[in-house]
């Protein structure tokens, strides 16, 4: 089965810590119906994608009438992107980006911790934050930052930013969506605060 998932996971000599993600999309990470709702829900205009691998997130998103940008880190990805997406290296800096909601899908688990900084500030561009995160003990590709949800919770609350009360709601209706998709496992929405 390792073998199987190898001949589909886009990877780049010399970067180790770039990549990982699936040639052609990974559907777990591709939730159309519950995009849908959250662009209704919070009367999303603009959005920014991060870490968006072959721009699949953001093109559905533009589908839905958002004006999506996304960003990579792999030049790879760049390149082969469905939809136009920019290069940027999180361990570089922060990518501004003033948007209505940022969307951050199987990406803070492969940012190293002295670069969280960097995510986060580049998480904050919107007002509505949709991630997930890998949590403690879970394998994969570069998982160099595995946390608990309190971790995210605690470093949202620092730059103002609230664990929306409906966020069990949000994971129901991601499931519903996609079963097995990664945002029914450790999804977030944050909201800033007033």
């Amino acid at each position: 089965m390792q073998d199987y998932w190898k001949d589909f996971t886009v990877v780049e000599d010399g970067s180790e810590s770039l990549g990982g993600n699936l040639h052609h999309g990974d559907t777990n990470a591709i939730t159309p119906g519950f995009w849908r709702y959250l662009v209704d829900r919070f009367s999303v205009r603009t959005l920014l994608d991060i870490g968006s691998g072959e721009g699949h997130a953001p093109y559905v998103f533009h589908r839905l009438g958002v004006i999506a940008h996304g960003i990579d880190g792999l030049e790879r990805n760049v390149r082969n992107a469905k939809y136009p997406i920019a290069l940027h290296d999180l361990t570089k800096g922060p990518y501004i980006f003033p948007c209505d909601m940022t969307h951050c899908v199987e990406v803070a688990e492969h940012i190293e911790p002295a670069h969280v900084g960097n995510l986060m500030r580049t998480l904050i561009n919107g007002s509505v934050v949709v991630m997930t995160h890998g949590l403690p003990g879970q394998s994969g590709h570069h998982h160099v930052n595995n946390q608990p949800q309190e971790y995210w919770v605690e470093k949202f609350d620092q730059q103002g930013f609230t664990l929306s009360i409906d966020n069990e709601l949000f994971r129901d209706i991601a499931v519903r969506d996609v079963p097995n998709c990664y945002f029914s496992k450790s999804g977030l929405v944050f909201l800033r605060r007033s």
